[in-house]
């Protein structure tokens, strides 16, 4: 029979439950006793079995994440970001999609409940009253519209981000401004959008045309063909997602159209690529694995407390990044 949590206990003069407390990660344990039942169970070579600590904690230090699609360069980024806060903690991710669905978001759910601490959910709408019904758990949201102040809320700055940039365009002598859009439904895209009709009204500028996208680079590209197809062409795009920006920029030179010559581009996250396009993108710079941090972080801190706290809201900043996609002008 191998070693037990009451040989440790035994060993290093402490209770059994203190031992249960150690392996896992209680805040009740000071440091001084943490330490000497860890050397005494690595002395022992005794490994708690995880099954069975979930089992006795109530806790399986699995943390679950809902995202609207599990690839591209801005959602490995926000999954880093939270990786690393669940891992300081001792936790570990199970990720699912929604694709943008209702019903598949409700089937991550039902997948996920019973085997996480808590969930981070990065949904457009969602009725939180609804929602606590179907799991009861910690939740932190992530560019959510929640009108419920009793949730965390962590967001980007996606309307003034947008309007920095459309700003810019008009300032290197934009006039008919298109857009590319994401997935209908998107809280991103909407106040993407938002920013981005503000800045023409303020203007005086009408909406210039607006072509749907999916945020993937092959509907970036569909969509620059059909604005090639225009009678009256714009002098700049303003893309909701770097990818589509890019893949517009090669349907452009594919026709012999310059960038910025012919036509400006900007896009939106400044994901790493984006520097790296030809020409260099403009873009807004979003904080990602910050805010995936940050929210991975208030997560772990509510899972540990087990105690009410008064719900968070949090935007993180933008930044303007100019690149060659937009220089029309000497910069003074």
């Amino acid at each position: 029979m191998g070693v037990t949590i009451r040989d440790v206990a035994e060993e290093a003069d402490v209770s059994a439950t203190t031992v249960s407390r150690v392996f896992n990660h209680d805040h009740l344990v000071n440091s001084q006793t943490r330490k000497k039942v860890m050397e005494v169970a690595r002395r022992m070579g005794y490994s708690p079995n995880a099954t069975a600590r979930s089992l006795s904690s109530g806790r399986t230090h699995s943390i679950g994440v809902i995202l609207p699609a599990p690839h591209g360069e801005f959602f490995s980024e926000l999954i880093r970001g939270l990786d690393e806060a669940a891992q300081k903690a001792n936790h570990f991710l199970l990720i699912a999609s929604s694709h943008y669905n209702r019903d598949e978001r409700t089937s991550a759910l039902e997948s996920l409940a019973g085997r996480v601490d808590g969930l981070v959910m990065m949904t457009p709408r969602v009725a939180p009253n609804a929602l606590t019904g179907e799991v009861d758990l910690p939740i932190i949201f992530i560019n959510s519209d929640l009108q419920d102040g009793d949730f965390d809320l962590y967001n980007i700055d996606n309307r003034d981000g947008a309007a920095h940039v459309v700003e810019h365009l008009i300032e290197q002598g934009g006039t008919r401004i298109a857009a590319i859009t994401g997935p209908p439904g998107s809280y991103d895209v909407e106040r993407r959008m938002d920013g981005y009709r503000q800045v023409l009204g303020r203007h005086g500028l009408d909406e210039g045309p607006v072509v749907e996208g999916d945020f993937t680079q092959k509907s970036g590209y569909e969509a620059g063909k059909e604005i090639i197809e225009l009678e009256q062409r714009p002098d700049a795009v303003f893309a909701c997602n770097d990818y589509m920006a890019m893949g517009a920029m090669l349907a452009f030179q594919e026709a012999g159209i310059e960038v910025p010559t012919d036509i400006a581009v900007a896009g939106f996250d400044d994901i790493t690529s984006a520097r790296y396009a030809n020409p260099p993108l403009t873009t807004v710079r979003v904080p990602v694995y910050e805010l995936g941090h940050r929210a991975g972080t208030r997560l772990v801190e509510r899972i540990q407390s087990g105690e009410s706290v008064a719900p968070e809201t949090f935007k993180v900043s933008h930044e303007l990044i100019v690149r060659e996609s937009t220089r029309r002008r000497a910069e003074t």
